[in-house]
């Protein structure tokens, strides 16, 4: 059977997903899980880049209004780990109304109000160590944001106001604590 559009930048963005985790579960064993006073578990931190990715596809289809059933899919089958709202599955939100898209949407920028612990964890790394975690971690987010972009064959490629939009707290984060994402 011939993969879908769709289904090609899946699994695209499941090699960048994956190597996110990596980086995540090698902060967590390599630094974090050493350190008796820090509070999260390796599943935690997982399930919170999830939560938040999720957050940032879901603000990306909102702004481009497009809850269609491959991007809801994208949304869906990305992340392995988390939720962003506990049992749903966003496949049933493709195509759905505006009120419902509004609710989503809610959920996902109440998430994005707060920079995620991961992230928040690849800064301290970079902080101390300056070995370019953050913007690991963020130039390979922006791929899968990205490629959730490119299931539209319309999609402006070269207009990525929407991507970085969906990105900006993390973008904020960086500048605010000084840390180098170039």
């Amino acid at each position: 059977m011939e993969k879908s559009r769709a289904d090609i930048l899946i699994e695209k963005s499941k090699i960048n997903y994956n190597a996110v985790i990596k980086i995540v579960c090698n902060m967590y064993d390599g630094i974090f899980s050493k350190d008796a006073n820090f509070s999260y578990s390796r599943k935690e931190l997982l399930e919170d880049y999830d939560s938040y990715l999720q957050a940032i596809l879901i603000k990306l289809c909102y702004l481009n209004d497009k809850f269609t059933a491959d991007t809801m899919k994208f949304v869906e089958n990305v992340a392995d780990f988390g939720k962003l709202v506990d049992g749903a599955d966003f496949t049933l939100f493709a195509d759905c109304a505006k009120e419902m898209k509004d609710v989503v949407l809610e959920k996902a920028e109440e998430r994005l109000k707060e920079v995620s612990v991961c992230f928040k964890l690849a800064g301290a790394v970079d902080k101390s160590k300056n070995l370019g975690v953050l913007k690991s971690m963020l130039d390979l987010t922006v791929k899968i944001a990205f490629n959730l972009k490119l299931i539209d064959e319309k999609a402006n490629l070269k207009d990525n106001a929407d991507v970085v939009s969906s990105l900006k707290s993390i973008y904020v984060f960086a500048k605010t604590n000084g840390i180098n994402l170039k």
